[in-house]
């Protein structure tokens, strides 16, 4: 919800005043940053909030202020620990209170636009926000929103607008708040209204319900949908795919089909130019109603929603409709996502506590769950209300005959400046809780010890500029860790061949306790030996020594260990990658999972 920055004038004129009171890499930082806002626009804000960051200490190296407009030091920051950490904010030489608050005003504004609402609530906790300082209080009132107080975050925004009549920012925070604590609502869903005539439901046809798809999003989550209906298409369903309202207008995509075929799969896009900024209720609403509208075309079977509770709620309205019986799929808990990237204590909040809530009321309304593993089934039924015979488990899994063993391709190893060393890795989207921190502290470990081996990351997301860094403090820039950037699904086997032991080092935050990611499956299909963080979701994957190796959540000392002796010995690795294959190909099949899915759905008679 905050504004985008942008470069002003001041800042072009600082950069080019050859007596501007800024060192020559200040100087050069500001170039580097306009540039990057130039380039970037409004778009990607946490990029330009880094951008922003990384031109703390523009003053003199005397103490002294540089031109008024650049403040004094705004925030240091410290990457050592994997993750941005603004630390501290300096007040203007002149000590003046009212440019001090200024000061902190815009340190605060700019934690909340990389995204560390943690330190911004630190640089505030001295201001008094109580008061008829306007801009003080949108500002607090951002910062709940960002933290999940969804409640404090609405009468804040009152407070706002009552101070400034007409305030567009407070009264956009008041309208998403109030959404929000709409939906978080146990058991609400919107109303529909009933069919014009009876539906006659086709056998087998199933309508799942998505946040959003390939080809505009590729994830875990989408790569998971699109294998699905592969599995149940082969297991003689009839799979239908549907993204809820606003996508894929929300990655950026104005004017896409309301249907297209995605490798041979249907996919429907309901509302998909839905205006960004729409509040999560009539994003729900919008997406039942046109979602009542396809049903009424398809007439599906059953209506399989996929994680979140906003998918679900859908689903659930239209069965409401329709009678049409709903099996949601929990491919996550998205409250605890969100817990391991903010930090500190959450529980309180509506955006955890709530959504914890309303996703536990969706699992007992629905007629049936699927979820990913015996972790997360175990979770499900702790939460009380939900049988255990209704929940299946339909585990992440791979096509063994797409994901095959093969030599590496010496030509894609030459170009990313791979020599001969072993090579470790991980091919992941790069945030907090995957742990890729400890795998590039781990390499450093190494090579203290005096070992050749190079370290080969695959993917992008928030963490990457952190991880940079955190390479360059491990004394690693030398081109020893490679960050080959994101890489396509469909061209990701060769980069695995080119990693001799492939680390899963998640983190031991709740979510990776609790959900089992994609990628060690395809790993253990393409024979890679394997070493996980030893989380109860990655042990029901790994079974250490037999097609795997476990090492202590967190612990580069404990990865190292457990790595160094699997690069003297190339045997050991074909011996576990062996029988990594074989595990997955009599366990984890996506053909395995078409004919649970179709156990489900004959369960329910519905196929």
């Amino acid at each position: 919800m905050s504004r985008p920055i942008r470069p002003s004038e001041a800042l072009r004129r600082a950069a080019e005043d050859p007596g501007a009171a800024l060192s020559g890499l200040a100087r050069h930082r500001l170039r580097i940053f306009i540039r990057l806002t130039d380039a970037l626009g409004p778009r990607p804000r946490r990029l330009v909030g880094r951008a922003i960051l990384a031109l703390s200490g523009l003053g003199r190296p005397d103490g002294r202020t540089g031109p008024r407009r650049l403040t004094l030091r705004v925030l240091g920051l410290d990457w050592t620990v994997g993750r941005t950490q603004a630390v501290t904010w300096a007040e203007l030489a002149t000590g003046d209170p009212a440019t001090a608050t200024r000061t902190a005003l815009r340190a605060a504004r700019l934690c909340l636009e990389l995204g560390e609402p943690r330190t911004a609530e630190r640089i505030l906790a001295g201001l008094d926000t109580t008061g008829g300082d306007a801009a003080l209080v949108l500002l607090r009132t951002e910062l709940d929103w960002q933290l999940g107080r969804y409640r404090r975050a609405a009468d804040g925004a009152q407070r706002v607008l009552e101070l400034r009549p007409g305030d567009r920012d407070a009264a956009r925070l008041l309208g998403w708040a109030r959404s929000e604590l709409t939906v978080l609502e146990p058991g609400w869903r919107p109303t529909l209204p009933g069919p014009s005539r009876p539906l006659a439901p086709i056998k087998g046809r199933v309508l799942h319900v998505l946040t959003n798809s390939l080809p505009y999003r590729q994830a875990g989550y989408t790569v998971r949908a699109q294998d699905i209906g592969r599995c149940q298409l082969e297991a003689g369903l009839d799979p239908q795919l549907a993204t809820r309202a606003g996508f894929p207008r929300s990655a950026g995509i104005r004017g896409a089909p309301t249907r297209e075929v995605v490798d041979g799969l249907p996919y429907w896009r309901l509302e998909p130019d839905l205006a960004p900024g729409t509040g999560p209720a009539d994003i729900v609403a919008k997406t039942a109603e046109a979602g009542a509208r396809l049903v009424d075309r398809l007439r599906p079977a059953v209506l399989h929603p996929a994680t979140n509770f906003l998918n679900a709620q859908a689903a659930l309205a239209l069965r409401d409709r329709s009678g049409i019986p709903v099996v949601y799929e929990v491919r996550g808990f998205l409250e605890e996502t969100w817990r391991s990237r903010i930090g500190g204590d959450v529980s309180a909040s509506e955006r955890y506590a709530d959504t914890r809530t309303a996703e536990t009321a969706v699992m007992r309304a629905a007629d049936a769950i699927v979820t990913l593993s015996e972790t997360m089934r175990a979770d499900i039924v702790a939460r009380g209300g939900v049988e255990p015979d209704r929940i299946v488990v339909v585990p992440n899994a791979v096509d063994v005959d797409r994901f095959v063993p093969g030599p590496r391709n010496e030509v894609l190893a030459a170009r990313l400046g791979l020599g001969s060393e072993p090579v470790i890795g991980y091919i992941s989207s790069f945030t907090a809780y995957e742990g890729i921190v400890y795998l590039i502290q781990a390499t450093a470990e190494l090579r203290r010890r005096g070992r050749r081996v190079r370290c080969l990351l695959v993917g992008d997301g928030e963490e990457r500029t952190a991880l940079v860094e955190a390479t360059r403090a491990a004394g690693l820039d030398d081109g020893t860790v490679v960050f080959a950037g994101r890489v396509a699904h469909a061209e990701i086997q060769a980069y695995y061949r080119l990693i001799d032991v492939f680390v899963v080092p998640r983190t031991n935050d709740r979510v990776s306790q609790l959900v089992t990611p994609l990628k060690p499956y395809e790993a253990m299909a393409m024979e890679r030996a394997l070493v996980v963080s030893g989380v109860g979701a990655l042990l029901e994957v790994v079974s250490d020594g037999a097609t795997g190796r476990a090492f202590t959540p967190e612990d580069p000392i404990s990865l190292a260990d457990v790595l160094e002796p699997l690069l003297d010995d190339p045997t050991a690795r074909v011996r576990l990658g062996q029988a990594a294959r074989a595990w997955v190909v009599e366990n984890r099949t996506w053909r395995q999972n078409g004919a649970r899915y179709r156990a489900l759905y004959e369960r329910l008679g519905v196929a």
